[in-house]
């Protein structure tokens, strides 16, 4: 065979080869336990950036705060001291108030807007406002509305939160909101909560079945649950934005397209397993209730958590900025 033959057979072999990532290891950092939401996605984020780099990329993954709070674990990532982190929305809202604006409580009525909020058009905006704070949405972990759970009764009526004290993340939206309706709020960090619970410190906190189920929040005395609408947990799974910049155009575009995978990833064990949560915990004799008057919780909120928490989150042309995206109309206050 012609050498000239030998060399064109070698190019095309070559070419045919799939792309190699640059060789390296990234940690990331997760708040919940591995099998909460935010563990599955993280868990397809990496299992898609190893594979598609032929495992020439590893992401090591610790889960359960292992790495610190989550508020230490997003400080890190925007220092680029640490190159991935899962945490809850609220604990980014100190570095870029307008991600503020996604804890607003029912900004949401339901899961498809919670998708249509988080994809496209919103999502873009929203990635806008992080990455001038030093960090890069990667995928918007689905953690089923905040749900209202406590140790004391059942919760059917605004009136039955008089009295009850409630674990909150530091948020001061979420803060807003439990006094709106009529609860008594306690900043507590995530990895102290379940302490939190089980000491009596709190009556209750807010979550969905997976989470509670994961974090075993029944075995820390929490007897009631209601089904509250009021604010859709969004946890972002987020990259440095200094280690993205470093890393080579394809490496970048891996990591994109992991958090898209990621993202319809847990969506998916989102709808599938929240029920089967729900059923396991009932089981287990968690006492779920559902509101009687629910629109008396929209109306406090529209008309005392939205005006108060306005500038907090940016500003009232901030909320109609991303309500625009939505295709929704503007805030008129």
């Amino acid at each position: 065979m012609k050498l000239k033959s030998l060399l064109s057979l070698a190019v095309a072999a070559m070419l045919a080869m799939p792309v190699m990532a640059n060789a390296a290891t990234y940690n990331m950092a997760v708040g919940d336990p591995e099998d909460s939401e935010q563990g599955y996605a993280a868990n397809a984020f990496k299992k898609y950036v190893e594979e598609k780099s032929n495992g020439n990329i590893k992401i090591e993954v610790f889960f359960g705060s292992a790495l610190g709070d989550e508020s230490e674990c997003f400080r890190n990532v925007q220092k680029g001291t640490l190159p991935f982190a899962v945490g809850g929305i609220a604990n980014l809202v100190p570095f870029e108030k307008r991600l503020g604006l996604m804890t607003l409580p029912y900004l949401w009525k339901d899961l498809d807007e919670v998708v249509a909020g988080t994809t496209g058009k919103p999502a873009e905006l929203l990635n806008s406002y992080a990455t001038s704070a030093g960090f890069r949405l990667l995928c918007f972990t689905y953690t089923d509305f905040r749900y209202i759970s406590n140790s004391r009764k059942p919760i059917t009526k605004m009136a039955d939160m008089q009295g009850l004290k409630f674990r909150v993340p530091q948020s001061a939206v979420l803060i807003a909101s439990y006094k709106a309706f009529g609860g008594s709020p306690t900043p507590i960090s995530w990895s102290e909560t379940f302490t939190a619970l089980q000491q009596g410190v709190v009556d209750g906190q807010c979550y969905g079945y997976i989470g509670f189920q994961a974090m075993k929040f029944n075995e820390a005395n929490q007897k009631y649950l209601t089904e509250v609408h009021y604010t859709y947990q969004i946890q972002p799974l987020v990259i440095s934005e200094r280690v993205f910049r470093k890393m080579s155009a394809e490496d970048q575009a891996l990591m994109v397209e992991a958090g898209k995978y990621a993202q319809d990833q847990v969506l998916a064990y989102q709808k599938n397993d929240g029920e089967k949560a729900k059923q396991a915990l009932i089981e287990q004799g968690l006492v779920v209730s559902y509101l009687e008057d629910e629109d008396q919780w929209q109306k406090a909120a529209y008309e005392k958590v939205w005006p108060e928490m306005a500038e907090f989150v940016g500003g009232k042309d901030a909320i109609n900025e991303y309500l625009k995206a939505m295709g929704k109309p503007e805030w008129n206050n």
